[in-house]
């Protein structure tokens, strides 16, 4: 799978990146990180020129590290924020734009 996003008002810098999948994708819209010192869902969506699509998460081969799990979504990548979101928006700032995530298998998601 090859990812190549444009930067755009969602990113800043363009991201290009290429995975071996493993396994078959799933829809995701929340995750589980660890961010500012804790661990805290997140809303997770696509990202496109007319707003929200669909994201995906997927086994992926890690070189030389095993197996991780790729969170990837629309053509300007991905779109998250504190769960839960009432509305997804560009301009709001506790929202912020990534071109894909790498996690490790046993996150926690839905």
């Amino acid at each position: 799978m090859l990812l190549d996003i444009p930067a755009s008002d969602n990113l800043a810098e363009p991201v290009m990146a290429s995975f071996r999948t493993i396994g078959c994708p799933q829809r995701v819209q929340e995750i589980r990180l660890w961010r500012d010192g804790e661990w805290r869902w997140y809303a997770v969506t696509g990202w496109s020129e007319s707003g929200p699509v669909p994201a995906w998460i997927q086994p992926i081969e890690e070189s030389g590290d095993g197996t991780a799990c790729l969170v990837y979504g629309g053509p300007l990548g991905l779109r998250l924020a504190p769960a839960p979101v009432a509305r997804w928006r560009l301009d709001d700032p506790a929202q912020w734009g990534e071109g894909f995530l790498l996690v490790t298998p046993d996150c926690a998601w839905r």
